[in-house]
């Protein structure tokens, strides 16, 4: 996989970014997560955190 570079923003852009995304302009403002919703994440971080704990670096070099 190639890596992806990009430029860091700046303090005063990740200032605008923040107050631009917040209150009513967030996108999950005054909604919910269904439970649904909520045991397919569990179930995601679940398999995610015990792949994590069983890995080994010899079974995935890095190149």
């Amino acid at each position: 996989m190639t890596r992806r570079y990009r430029r860091k923003a700046s303090e005063a852009t990740r200032f605008k970014m923040k107050i631009a995304h917040q209150g009513r302009r967030n996108g999950m403002f005054g909604k919910h997560h269904t439970q649904t919703t909520k045991d397919k994440i569990s179930k995601s971080m679940h398999d995610y955190w015990n792949w994590i704990h069983t890995y080994q670096e010899d079974d995935y070099p890095l190149k």
